[in-house]
């Protein structure tokens, strides 16, 4: 059985089923033994997923994954899409457990764009922090402005685009979209070491104007967040930015039939590994950042 350090923030495991995790977590010395018994998606219907081939349909589904938790059983669901998308993660023994895919739904949909990266390695990926901890030190200032009391599943572009959501009916949506009017601000939800776009409109055939930051942890891991349909950068790229920085005005370039940003939330593990994650969990900690300030105001 391999151990795994919880450092401080959240981690994002894979696991098959079988496999079995000792998590320290490292502040209090505290400990779990968690293991996968079975993982996969599950639909309420009988036969094939009902997938809309066209933009008049929206595709719902649902995964699921059972584990022993210090040798207690626990099942957690996923309804996609839906508002269960923004709710508070379960808390069990100590624990906070994010669901966050399941390796087959990769073959249920396919993927909104080349990249499979959002599909678990493994049969199942779960995010995982103790209970009473940020999922990370520092206060996330709001990516962009946030509706009040949270996000909607209304507002993701149709109404699909969630995590892991079915864009078009067919296409496994690898980040959060969020409805806003071009020209709304993004800010920079905690410092980055380094940032700046990856794609730019018309560049090298790019059809899209996408942006990555990235910020370096003491232990080697890193976190990096991106955004997509941007109109215009207002910082140097390439320079680091404190938290709270308004970087770009969103939501003016290939928006389809909506106006919205396209976020992507990302993990690179000390050894180069990277891993993708529900953005939600970002925008959670942002919520619960903005009502602390409040309480303290």
């Amino acid at each position: 059985m391999q151990s795994y350090a919880l450092n401080g923030r959240l981690s994002a495991l894979e696991l098959d089923p079988g496999e079995s995790l000792t998590l320290i977590d490292s502040p209090s010395g505290q400990r779990w033994t968690l293991e996968l018994l079975a993982a996969g998606v599950a639909s309420p219907q009988r036969g094939p997923l009902p997938y809309a081939s066209d933009r008049e349909g929206i595709t719902q589904y649902r995964f699921q994954a059972t584990f022993r938790l210090n040798g207690v059983e626990l099942n957690l669901t996923r309804s996609i899409p839906s508002q269960d998308n923004f709710r508070d993660p379960p808390c069990v023994q100590g624990l906070n457990l994010w669901l966050d895919a399941t390796g087959d739904i990769g073959e249920y949909l396919g993927t909104h764009g080349p990249s499979r990266r959002c599909f678990p390695k493994k049969a199942c990926r779960i995010a995982i922090w103790p209970a009473g901890q940020r999922i990370c030190p520092q206060r996330l200032h709001p990516w962009c402005p946030l509706p009040s009391g949270s996000l909607r599943v209304e507002d993701c572009y149709r109404g699909e685009d969630v995590w892991m959501g079915p864009y078009d009916g067919v296409e496994c949506h690898g980040g959060l979209d969020i409805n806003h009017p071009a020209g709304t601000p993004l800010w920079t939800p905690l410092a980055l070491h380094e940032q700046g776009n990856f794609q730019r409109l018309g560049v090298e055939g790019a059809n899209n104007n996408r942006w990555r930051g990235w910020h370096h942890w003491p232990d080697g891991e890193s976190w990096f967040l991106q955004s997509h349909h941007h109109s215009r950068l207002l910082v140097e790229e390439g320079t680091p930015l404190d938290a709270g920085v308004q970087y770009a005005e969103a939501a003016g370039v290939l928006n389809g039939c909506h106006e919205h940003s396209h976020f992507v939330f990302g993990i690179r593990h000390a050894d180069g590994q990277e891993v993708l994650i529900d953005p939600w969990l970002l925008f959670r900690q942002m919520y619960l950042d903005l009502e602390t300030a409040f309480r303290r105001a």
